[in-house]
């Protein structure tokens, strides 16, 4: 059970429910739910409100690496460059 599924079910919401409050179709809610489907800054803002939650606790990247991102400032010449 993913946290946004966690959190969803603790409220007592239906995915139909958040789907028609954030104004998107319950297919893409439905893929967002379960990660297989980006979801939109402005529509993950709208399912955290709907949800009570705080954006970051719902979707804090779960395959975040240093290595990445330190690859990419390396690419955009921030800190690591030598």
């Amino acid at each position: 059970m993913t946290k946004l599924e966690e959190l969803r079910v603790a409220k007592g919401l239906t995915q139909e429910m958040i789907a028609s409050k954030v104004g998107i179709a319950i297919s893409t809610y439905s893929m967002y739910e379960n990660g297989h489907r980006c979801i939109p800054n402005e529509v993950a803002g709208r399912i955290a409100e709907t949800v009570g939650a705080n954006l970051e606790d719902i979707f804090l990247p779960e395959k975040f690496t240093v290595s990445k991102t330190e690859r990419v400032s390396q690419e955009k010449g921030g800190e690591g460059n030598a």
